[in-house]
């Protein structure tokens, strides 16, 4: 039977009532996630997270940049006696690596260990690391030391916390003096596809290396405490902000 046109007339109405009330609700829904959504980018600036390649938001410069980062040969390579000295008496700032790569044949996501060769932490399996030198950022830190322990170029994504380690030995104890203490950044560097498959090349601070899933679940049941809080704390930043 026909649909009268006084009911065609009736239904149009509606229609367009229905449309405009959805078509409401979908903006009232956009307009509502923008406020959050910069909110959460104000406190992701405040908790963290930064740009690859850059932690500004983690060195604060009061003078000039590039002569502030300046280091010279003079602070690489400390004598012996000054660098035995420093470890038994003070703090040690350090940078430690979290280096990930995607498995090419797996495509599960690894963190690459090493195994220490010397004190402290003498054949543990570790994140590659170790002391900063003067006028270097975390970033650049961890940067050159990624390339110097493992031979691999990879790029600074995130400072994922910092960490206060206490050990009873060291390779610089003497006959009055033992042990060491550290302050460790962890960064997080992320391998680039060109270097996935690029052989690991190991300096004489480690003895073998090998990859583990970042699942921090599976490795609580086998690494130290030590590596899985480092993968624990790349969970929480991704599932607030990566």
């Amino acid at each position: 039977m026909p649909t009268s046109s006084f009911e065609q007339l009736g239904t149009r109405p509606l229609a367009l009532a229905l449309v405009s009330f959805f078509a409401g609700v979908a903006s009232a829904l956009v307009l509502k996630s923008i406020g959050p959504r910069e909110r959460r980018k104000k406190c992701r600036d405040y908790a963290g997270a930064s740009s690859p390649g850059d932690d500004n938001d983690h060195s604060l410069f009061y003078g000039n940049r590039k002569e502030l980062t300046a280091t010279k040969k003079t602070w690489k390579f400390l004598p012996k006696q000054f660098y035995g000295d420093m470890v038994r008496s003070c703090i040690v700032a350090c940078v430690d690596c979290i280096i990930i790569r995607k498995n090419v044949y797996t495509g599960i996501e690894e963190c690459l260990l090493v195994e220490r060769s010397d004190d402290p932490a003498k054949g543990l399996w570790w994140l590659p690391g170790g002391r900063m030198f003067k006028g270097e950022t975390f970033f650049s830190s961890a940067l050159r030391k990624t390339k110097e322990e493992t031979g691999v170029e990879g790029k600074a994504i995130q400072m994922l916390g910092f960490f206060n380690t206490f050990f009873p030995t060291s390779a610089w104890d003497d006959n009055e003096t033992k042990g060491t203490q550290t302050v460790n950044a962890v960064v997080l560097i992320q391998i680039s596809n060109c270097s996935q498959t690029a052989e690991i090349s190991l300096d004489k601070t480690s003895q073998r290396f090998r990859w583990i899933s970042t699942d921090a679940y599976d490795a609580a049941k086998f690494e130290d405490p030590y590596v899985v809080a480092s993968l624990n704390s790349l969970h929480a930043w991704r599932r607030t902000y990566g």
